[in-house]
């Protein structure tokens, strides 16, 4: 939305508020990046503690 946004205030507004709303859309491409990888990241610690846990109980 942040690049959209920027495409159609180009015609409007002055060059310094497009470059701010751009930069501000690829602050937020890599907050979603940064998000999505901790997200995965947390699946995988969850699935690993989880098979962990039975394996151990298994034995008992």
């Amino acid at each position: 939305m942040y690049k959209l946004l920027g495409a159609l205030a180009e015609i409007v507004s002055d060059k310094k508020i497009t470059s701010l709303i751009d930069q501000i859309g690829d602050v937020f491409k890599i907050f979603l990046g940064i998000l999505s990888s901790l997200s995965v990241m947390l699946i995988i610690g969850t699935a690993l503690v989880l098979k962990i846990s039975n394996n151990v109980m298994m034995y008992r």
